[in-house]
């Protein structure tokens, strides 16, 4: 039940090797399709109902506004549009007074991008502004109606992009950080139970992936790294969820894993701490086997509790309890604590090994109430103005 196993040798079955390849070509070809009918849509509704002669930006606009989720297809196609608009603008105010020199285009591209970034359009929606002036500057000297043109094609292009996502809409990616969240806890779990198994009569722990065979320093501190994974899937959930029409089904799951990577976080530099005291005694525990069991199983409980504590159901729930474990722990559990410190009270224990026992165990139980005590929830209301925030993928 615990930890992180090693791959199993063997090839895996046939079905679950169709359901991974399904995976990895249906996301690509989905998308595919979806931005190449927003680009013919919006050629068509350009070109064929308004008239436009080359309606090249809507297409453009269509392929760059299709994105991984809704949110970041609407962020983008805001974005270029306002920029669009900007831009056109600052052109036809320039040109009133300025023909087209080296100077003059060196002059607008300089004031377009810093009124692209003191109006915080995002990254999308400042690179449109130098560049849509440019080319009304230097296009809508000789074409008419040039400026409009563009305004209108980027504005198709974008509402083609975001209305085809909408109908296919992308998936929430809720499971994907379930099982991040997961993988984050075992691995906890994993390196918890190794230091019980080095402390419980001196066994050496299951080989770490750096560092010495079997040090369970090593093996924690690539801890960092499934936190940086878990948190990165947890947003991504996150973000897929805004404006999505199966969003608020999920939306307290959300809440609750990003409270859940939190938690799990402030549990890791915990658990990195426990590892890292571990190993600073050496490779033999110069401790008497009373205390030395005691501390294992209170290790192996937190371990234990790790393993079956699990993120929130989808079902709405109250932010308050979204993160409490799977099962409370029983009235007496708190007890192990107790034991270890009484064990450590005995007389003639060396004093250097009963102090990192201490720091083990009062660390062990920092984790217990890590787990067992709700933080406040993670509520994130995106405002309209995160929506020029984004960077360009």
């Amino acid at each position: 039940m615990g930890g992180v196993t090693e791959p199993s040798p063997r090839a895996p079955r046939l079905p679950e090797t169709l359901v991974a390849l399904r995976d990895r070509v249906e996301g690509p070809l989905v998308y595919a399709a979806k931005t190449a009918v927003a680009a013919g849509v919006s050629w068509f509704i350009a070109a064929n109902l308004l008239g436009n002669q080359i309606p090249v930006f809507a297409p453009l606009a269509a392929v760059l506004t299709v994105q991984v989720t809704i949110w970041q297809s609407v962020s983008r196609g805001l974005q270029r549009v306002a920029g669009v608009m900007v831009g056109v603008l600052l052109a036809g105010a320039f040109a009133r007074f300025a023909g087209i020199h080296a100077w003059s285009i060196a002059v607008i591209i300089f004031v377009a991008l810093l009124v692209g970034r003191a109006l915080r359009l995002g990254t999308q929606g400042s690179i449109q502004v130098p560049i849509s002036a440019l080319l009304v500057l230097v296009l809508g000297a000789t074409t008419g109606g040039y400026g409009l043109d563009r305004v209108v094609d980027t504005a198709i292009g974008a509402a083609c992009g975001i209305l085809v996502n909408l109908a296919v809409f992308p998936s929430v990616h809720l499971e994907e950080a379930r099982t991040a969240v997961r993988t984050l806890a075992e691995g906890l779990a994993s390196v918890l139970r190794s230091v019980a198994a080095r402390i419980d009569g001196g066994q050496a722990s299951p080989a770490g992936p750096a560092g010495e065979a079997g040090a369970p320093l090593g093996a924690a501190r690539l801890l960092g790294d499934q936190v940086t994974v878990a948190a990165h899937a947890v947003g991504r959930a996150e973000e897929s969820s805004r404006w999505h029409p199966a969003g608020p089904r999920g939306r307290a799951a959300v809440q609750g894993l990003e409270s859940a990577v939190t938690v799990l976080g402030m549990v890791e530099r915990q658990v990195r701490g426990i590892a890292r005291t571990v190993t600073e005694a050496g490779p033999t525990w110069d401790l008497p086997a009373p205390p030395s069991a005691a501390l294992a199983r209170l290790l192996t409980q937190v371990a234990a509790e790790l393993e079956t504590w699990t993120p929130p159901h989808p079902a709405p729930v109250a932010p308050a309890t979204a993160l409490a474990p799977a099962e409370s722990p029983a009235p007496g559990d708190g007890g192990m604590y107790e034991s270890v410190v009484d064990a450590l009270r005995a007389p003639g224990l060396d004093p250097h090994a009963a102090a990192l026992a201490a720091a083990i165990a009062v660390d062990a139980r920092r984790i217990r109430e890590e787990l067992t005590s709700p933080p406040p929830p993670t509520v994130r209301t995106p405002s309209w103005r995160s929506l020029f925030d984004q960077t360009s993928v």
